[in-house]
């Protein structure tokens, strides 16, 4: 159980550490030559990701198994309660509705900081389900609960229907936390509740037995990078983009129109 918990405080820094470390302002920062070093945030984001991947690929070879193993022999009531609890947010079809109920408050409100939630959530989701999707087809990893070993693989000749690596479910779960933990980052207790949920969401799965650790370690970080890669194409297209609501007889729908 132990490295259960130690896999969520994992999730729950690495994530949260680099959104303070993107979104910290040079301006507080005294010292000219870290104040140099920080005009170059490249390199500080590609030391970051590099030691992530580094420690995703240690979690696969040399942890997976036995925190598959742990996790198994740890099950009890309350935390089958918790996991069932949590899981099903990361579901596609959750994440819609969050994201369809947001939108109608967003737009009844008139709040325009809700509606940029509403416009790069959308699309950090469409993002992050574009490139979760071809790596899961890309990998076609053997889930745990097949009884396989933590590294067969069926690579893209595979049948398809092994899509372990990496799991959607984190993936989704951290794209909603990061969209807003980014947008909300001066209300303090928004990224601590949401890297908190999303770190519960993929531990689930390891509970579950759905998805190996390096799994959910892969989705939080595909879901974080497809919400800081949305935002990003926020900030450049956002006096170009306007959203029309659009309401019928048999429904209603959101437009997004790109003004040349």
């Amino acid at each position: 159980m132990h490295k259960i918990l130690i896999l969520i405080g994992c999730l729950w820094f690495c994530t949260g550490h680099a959104q303070e470390v993107m979104d910290s302002s040079v301006n507080k920062i005294q010292d000219k030559d870290a104040y140099a070093n920080l005009k170059h945030p490249g390199v500080v984001h590609a030391a970051m990701f590099s030691a992530y991947a580094a420690s995703t690929y240690v979690c696969y070879r040399f942890l997976d198994s036995r925190i598959q193993h742990t996790s198994q022999k740890a099950k009890d009531g309350f935390l089958t309660f918790i996991s069932g609890s949590v899981s099903d947010l990361g579901l596609g079809r959750s994440q819609a509705i969050l994201l369809v109920t947001t939108s109608a408050a967003a737009f009844i409100s008139k709040n325009k900081k809700l509606e940029q939630v509403v416009l790069t959530w959308a699309g950090a989701l469409l993002i992050n389900s574009v490139v979760t999707d071809e790596i899961k087809k890309t990998f076609q990893r053997h889930r745990p609960n097949t009884g396989d070993a933590y590294n067969v693989f069926d690579w893209r000749g595979g049948s398809g229907i092994n899509r372990s690596f990496a799991s959607a479910h984190t993936s989704n779960a951290f794209t909603t936390a990061t969209i807003f933990a980014t947008l909300y980052k001066n209300h303090h207790w928004v990224p601590v509740v949401a890297y908190s949920v999303a770190a519960l969401v993929g531990a689930s799965r390891i509970y579950d037995n759905e998805h190996w650790a390096s799994d959910v370690m892969a989705g939080a970080a595909f879901g974080y990078l497809s919400a800081k890669a949305m935002n990003e194409i926020y900030k450049k297209a956002a006096k170009k983009i306007s959203l029309l609501p659009v309401v019928g007889r048999k429904g209603g729908s959101i437009h997004a129109v790109y003004h040349f």
